[in-house]
């Protein structure tokens, strides 16, 4: 277990097996990757660290004495500051109680009809050709779009943001520099709209003129909590797009069942979530001495929480290898975290895949994915995601919403049978 390594390629092809091998012969693991971090794989563990902010800490370069530990939420920590993932309460709750409402359930809702259009959007892109990319032309435009357009960003660069964040979850040689580079493109815009504060009432507006504590927000931090809340959710809700239905399309059952009653999709949602967990795993920094499982940690110590472990536990989830459409407690998947530093996207992202399933088991039901022909991420460090998944299916019809006329990508003029 020493030289575990969640950047390599071994962990990405066999990660299900060593996690249930490490939950159940060591659950607390340590290795010496990445200066020296334990591992942890099963669920009340994790839920443990993540429901315990002042033990386990999320900050950057903190001092334990004599000692600086860079931490911070990944494994080794990441070039580029991740925002809100990267404080501690209280100062993470008071921006958190500014974005919050501004990603509310009623939030989502009220921009459902909007996003609507945008799924619809993309499906018109490919649907009287009869064939498709589900990663190039399903899961990498619409949660660049959604995203881009909800939090009130131009979508002229949405390919831009979508190939940047994608490379840099699977580290592709040169991504940090292009990660460096898109931080630049939100700083810019961010200041460019700075000086119209206030009239578009977006949420980029909203963290132009909302304070916490009393004080304004100045551009850097606008600028970083936009890039985290890009950096959420945009890629994580590739992977899952692309998950989604790969299982989908091998499992024609279980499509069935969701097309003669759409109204499971949610709760198919939550199962997908558990069972595919795009993200594979937070970290935290040990604050002050605790113990876990018979182990003690001491302040400074890097801890791994395997979400893709933790979904999988035998003790919290019957069959858990297993992708039950019907299961009761699929909603217990900690792929969304848990505690103070749950995602905020928790109510956008279960919508945008219930919207987009809808649509295509509706528009193209008979989908057939080319299985010879997908590839995965060759590393998953931080997202399990997908590079490609072509299929085809029955071409149909464009619905041709009003949306698309304002979009900076035209659709081609359509096809004749």
């Amino acid at each position: 277990m020493d030289q575990f390594d969640h950047h390599s390629q071994d962990f990405a092809q066999h990660w299900r097996g060593l996690y249930a091998d490490m939950r159940q012969r060591c659950p607390v693991a340590h290795s010496d990757r990445h200066d020296g971090f334990s591992v942890l794989t099963r669920y009340d563990d994790i839920k443990k660290v993540l429901a315990d902010p002042e033990t386990f800490v999320s900050g950057r370069d903190l001092s334990f004495g004599d000692d600086v530990v860079r931490g911070g939420a990944t494994v080794p920590t990441n070039p580029v500051r991740m925002g809100m993932m990267e404080m501690d309460p209280p100062v993470s709750q008071a921006y958190r109680k500014l974005l919050a409402p501004l990603l509310s359930r009623k939030a989502i809702d009220a921009y459902r009809p909007r996003m609507q259009e945008i799924v619809s959007w993309t499906i018109d892109r490919v649907i009287d050709s009869g064939s498709v990319d589900f990663v190039d032309q399903i899961a990498n435009p619409l949660p660049a779009m959604v995203s881009l357009d909800y939090f009130g960003l131009s979508l002229d660069k949405w390919e831009q943001y979508a190939t940047t964040l994608h490379k840099a979850v699977y580290r592709e040689k040169g991504s940090a520099r292009d990660l460096v580079a898109l931080v630049e493109d939100v700083r810019a815009t961010v200041v460019e709209r700075r000086a119209t504060a206030g009239e578009r009432g977006d949420l980029v507006d909203a963290l132009l003129t909302g304070e916490v504590n009393g004080e304004p927000l100045d551009d850097e931090m606008v600028t970083e909590l936009l890039f985290m809340l890009l950096n959420g959710g945009i890629d994580t809700s590739t992977a899952l797009i692309a998950h989604m239905f790969g299982y989908l399309g091998a499992h024609p059952g279980d499509r069935e069942t969701l097309i003669a009653d759409p109204d499971r999709i949610p709760s198919a949602i939550d199962e997908m979530l558990r069972y595919f967990p795009p993200g594979t795993g937070v970290a935290r920094t040990v604050a002050k001495p605790v113990e876990i499982q018979g182990h003690r940690f001491i302040p400074g110590d890097r801890v791994y929480c395997a979400i893709g472990g933790a979904n999988l536990d035998p003790d919290i989830f019957v069959h858990p290898d297993e992708v039950l459409l019907d299961r009761e407690n699929s909603g217990k998947h900690l792929s969304f975290g848990f505690g103070v530093h749950r995602c905020l996207g928790s109510f956008l992202a279960p919508m945008e895949l219930t919207v987009l399933l809808g649509e295509v088991l509706h528009r193209m039901p008979d989908y057939v994915v080319d299985h010879e022909q997908v590839r995965q991420y060759p590393t998953i460090p931080l997202v399990n995601g997908y590079l490609a998944m072509p299929a085809t299916f029955t071409p149909g019809p464009r619905v041709l919403t009003g949306f698309a006329a304002a979009l900076p990508v035209r659709l081609e003029p359509a096809t004749t049978a």
